[in-house]
């Protein structure tokens, strides 16, 4: 009698997980291409790194938070003191709602190839698959697009 009720313990405890864990959104971390660009100050080019995120604990219910940092290098001498900036523009498009938005901020780095302060940007894209490109104004850049989930919770 005990070996076929640890059994059915054992499938309604692994049944239970499974529900509950299927219920429950996930968290998501989806990271772009690099964007290149120029940027400003002593003659700056470099890359955007960015990073989509949400679900749970990160955001709130249909939003998503995008990350962005940028590394620089200058080949103007002397050019050390003084650090590397961008005007960055997250433009967005929900595949699901047709709805579409954009945000922008400044990215800054220094300009011998360190990594400058991360900032994000918060998304009100609402629940569905999110096609997003990451652009610079109004230099010359070579822009990146990618696609995330975002869920409603």
């Amino acid at each position: 009698m005990w070996k076929y009720t640890g059994r059915a313990t054992l499938v309604a405890t692994a049944t239970a997980g499974l529900l509950l864990g299927a219920t429950t959104p996930a968290s998501a971390m989806t990271p772009f291409k690099p964007t290149y660009t120029l940027a400003t100050g002593w003659t700056c080019a470099g890359e955007i790194d960015a990073t989509a995120l949400s679900g749970q604990g990160i955001t709130r219910s249909g939003e998503a938070q995008m990350r962005l940092r940028g590394t620089f290098w200058s080949a103007t001498p002397g050019s050390h003191q003084s650090g590397c900036t961008v005007t960055t523009t997250v433009e967005w498009r929900n595949l699901d709602t047709g709805a579409g938005g954009s945000a922008a901020t400044v990215v800054a780095g220094g300009p011998s190839g360190q990594p400058g302060p991360e900032v994000g940007l918060t998304l009100a894209t609402g629940a569905g698959r999110i096609e997003a490109t990451i652009r610079t104004t109004p230099l010359a850049h070579l822009p990146s697009t990618g696609e995330f989930a975002v869920s409603e919770f």
